[in-house]
């Protein structure tokens, strides 16, 4: 799963457009956990530096689904 953001910098001038989420499917066991996790790294979250914090949320998401 790779994620690229288009305008993390810039202010933003009407909705904000994240960025975009590539998934390869025979590398990814579960999809749905892929796209959760890419959408928050595009939201600004950090599993590598954020004591838990991403992770934690991802849980949450997931199981809301």
């Amino acid at each position: 799963m790779l994620s690229f953001p288009v305008d993390e910098s810039a202010p933003a001038v009407g909705p904000r457009e994240l960025g975009d989420v590539v998934i390869c499917p025979e590398h990814t066991q579960d999809l749905t956990e892929a796209v959760v996790h890419g959408v928050l790294h595009l939201c600004g979250y950090d599993h590598e530096t954020d004591d838990g914090e991403m992770l934690s949320l991802q849980r949450r998401v997931l199981d809301r689904l």
